[in-house]
């Protein structure tokens, strides 16, 4: 699956996270720089392919899948992923 930029940028965030934590669309926002509108869009796909779920504790929060941790470590994403802090 090739992603957009959008998609890129949302799940390289989420990828960054210790597998615990899990970041509200507003922080996701502030995160990549993109509009609300975009990363509920990238979410949404995200989502669908099973590589981004929301968290099981609280509405509205997501994380990165194990299977979304390998697709953006892919070489044409390297720049998307992010290191953990």
């Amino acid at each position: 699956m090739a992603f957009t930029e959008p998609e890129a940028k949302v799940l390289g965030a989420l990828s960054s996270l210790n597998r615990s934590y899990a970041l509200t669309v507003r922080e996701l926002c502030r995160a990549t720089g993109l509009p609300e509108a975009s990363v509920q869009r990238a979410l949404l796909r995200l989502s669908r392919s099973g590589l981004a779920m929301g968290a099981p504790h609280g509405p509205a929060r997501w994380r990165c899948t194990d299977r979304g941790r390998v697709a953006i470590t892919r070489p044409v994403y390297r720049d998307y992923a992010r290191t953990r802090p």
